[in-house]
């Protein structure tokens, strides 16, 4: 449930976001990368900064998911294979908008303690890590060995 999950439906929360193969989510190259990190490494893991799109969809739980205080924002491309990148846009002024911030937006489902993130843009494309240490986050319509696509979600 939405408030059980501690988000609020409107401000900024700051969390942790790290896959069920307890891999977090860094910085590498521009780009968000999953990889397990240990010791002095543990600092490099980045805040996810996520607020509600009140304005899209709000019984599937739009939200938009940002880095580097919410400065940066997850966004998906369109096509046929789909592609997330980060934008400099700020997700509290996304957040305010409607169909024009279609591909910041992922709707969030909860189940048995873990969450998952679709694409609004791209319906049943999935957020996902890969199996593999140390690759990009990106989308996937498959659930497969290769696609971890649960997270665990930890606010702080």
């Amino acid at each position: 449930d939405f408030h059980k999950a501690g988000l609020a439906p409107c401000g900024v929360c700051c969390s942790l976001l790290w896959d069920v193969a307890q891999k977090s989510l860094y910085l590498r190259n521009n780009q968000l990368v999953a990889g397990y990190l240990q010791g002095s490494n543990s600092a490099l893991e980045e805040k996810i900064y996520c607020v509600t799109n009140r304005f899209f969809k709000p019984e599937k739980f739009p939200i938009i998911l940002g880095i580097q205080e919410g400065r940066r924002s997850l966004a998906c491309g369109t096509g046929a294979s789909p592609v997330l990148q980060l934008e400099d846009m700020n997700i509290t002024e996304l957040s305010r908008g409607g169909n024009e911030t279609t591909r910041f937006i992922f709707f969030r489902s909860y189940k048995d303690g873990m969450w998952r993130f679709e694409s609004a843009a791209n319906p049943g494309w999935l957020l996902c890590t890969s199996a593999q240490s140390n690759e990009p986050l990106g989308l996937t319509l498959h659930q497969d060995a290769a696609h971890i696509v649960d997270f665990y979600f930890q606010l702080f």
